[in-house]
C-alpha cells in the first residue's frame, strides 16, 4: 500500500491509501473513495478519517482522506473550494494510483457529509457516487456551526449521483429530518438512493465499532455498524468493479461433489468401479498422476484437469464429464 499526504490548497491536504498492484489480484483499476470527516466545520475528526479509509481499502477500494479548511475564521466557501479541489485532484491523478477515474465516490460524515453532498449537487466535478453518514443537509443548521452554508436538499437535481445515506432516529445533534428531507428530494429527481435509518445511536458514530469509539460505549452500536458493509454492497452495485469468472459455490454445487461426476473427489471416484473404468479409459494420465502424488486424491477430477490443460483437451474433459454423469442414471 502506498500511503502519502499531498497538499492540495494552502488549507487542504489529501492522505492517500492506494493499494499495491499484484498479479494475484485480478482487478486493474480500482474504485476509489474520497472521505470527508465531520467536525462541525470546526475540525476534521480522526475517528471518521483513517479508520474509514482502511476499512474501504480492505474491501478493495483506493481511499483518500480530505482535510479541508475548518475553524471560525474559515468561511464555508473556503471549505467548499477545498472539497472541490480535492475531488478534482483525485480524479486527475486516478490512474497514477491505480484508480478508475469514473468510479470515485465521495464519503462524508456530519459536516463532512454536507461538504460531500454540496460537491455532488452543484456544478463542477461531481463524484460518481455518494455515501453520507448522519449528514447536515439544511442551510438552517449553518448558524449553529457559525457558517452560512448551502441547502443541499434544495440543490438536488437530476445530475446528483447515486446516493447511500444512513442516520439514526435518536441522533441528538443533527435531526434525522436532514436525511429524510434529502431522500425525498433525491426520489423526486429520480436519483438512485439507498437509505438506512437505525432506531438507536448517538451522533458521530463513524464505524460504530470499539476502535472508533474513543473509549465511549455510546459511540458503538451493533446495528448501526452494519452501514459500512451495506455501503460497500451499494458501491459495488453501482460500479461493478471486480469482474469474476465462474460461479460462487452454492448448496447445489457442493452436493454435486457428492455425486459421481467430474466434481467428485478422485479417491471417491476410484471407489466406484464404473467411474474407475471411465478414468482408466479416457484419462489414464490422471490416474498415474494421482498414484504418484497421493495427496492429490482428495481433489476433484475437474481441478486436476485444470492443473494440466495441455495434457487434457477440452473434448476429453467433456467426454469424461458426460460419461461420469451417466453413472448416476
Amino acid at each position: 500500500m502506498d500511503v502519502f499526504t499531498q497538499a492540495i490548497t494552502p488549507s487542504a491536504t489529501i492522505t492517500g491509501y492506494a493499494l499495491s498492484a499484484s498479479e494475484e489480484l485480478s482487478t486493474g483499476l480500482r474504485p476509489a473513495v474520497l472521505i470527508f470527516p465531520g467536525g462541525g466545520y470546526q475540525f476534521c475528526s480522526d475517528r471518521e478519517a483513517e479508520p474509514v479509509a482502511l476499512a474501504y481499502a480492505a474491501e478493495g477500494f483506493n481511499a483518500f482522506v480530505a482535510r479541508y479548511a475548518v475553524g471560525q475564521d474559515a468561511p464555508w466557501e473556503q471549505s467548499f473550494n477545498d472539497g472541490q479541489e480535492c475531488m478534482q485532484w483525485v480524479r486527475r491523478h486516478a490512474r497514477k494510483y491505480g484508480s478508475n477515474p469514473h468510479q470515485i465516490a465521495a464519503v462524508g460524515f456530519s459536516a463532512g457529509g454536507h461538504l460531500a453532498a454540496s460537491i455532488a449537487t452543484t456544478r463542477g466535478d461531481r463524484p460518481d457516487a455518494l455515501v453520507l453518514g448522519y449528514p447536515v443537509t439544511r442551510a438552517e443548521f449553518g448558524p449553529l456551526m457559525g457558517k452560512e452554508i448551502l441547502d443541499v436538499v434544495d440543490s438536488v437535481d437530476e445530475s446528483t449521483p447515486p446516493t447511500f445515506v444512513f442516520t439514526t432516529q435518536s441522533d441528538g445533534l443533527v435531526p434525522a429530518a436532514n436525511t429524510t428531507d434529502l431522500v425525498s428530494a433525491l426520489m423526486a429527481h429520480n436519483v438512485p438512493v439507498e437509505a438506512h435509518m437505525y432506531l438507536l445511536g448517538a451522533h458521530g458514530l463513524s464505524l460504530a465499532k470499539a476502535h472508533t469509539a474513543n473509549g465511549q460505549a455510546g459511540s458503538t452500536d451493533e446495528a448501526v455498524a452494519q452501514w459500512f458493509q451495506a455501503s460497500v454492497t451499494f458501491l459495488r452495485r453501482i460500479f461493478s468493479p471486480f469482474s469474476l469468472e465462474g460461479a460462487a459455490m452454492t448448496w447445489k454445487s457442493y452436493t454435486d461433489t457428492r455425486r459421481v461426476g467430474i466434481d467428485m473427489r478422485v479417491d471417491r471416484l476410484l471407489a466406484v468401479p464404473q467411474a474407475r473404468a471411465i478414468l482408466q479409459k479416457l484419462a489414464p494420465e490422471l490416474l498415474a498422476f494421482v498414484e504418484a502424488h497421493p495427496a492429490s486424491a482428495h481433489m476433484s477430477a475437474r481441478i486436476l484437469f485444470e492443473q494440466a490443460p495441455d495434457r487434457f483437451p477440452e473434448d476429453t474433459i467433456r467426454q469424461v464429464e458426460n460419461e461420469l454423469t451417466a453413472c448416476n442414471r
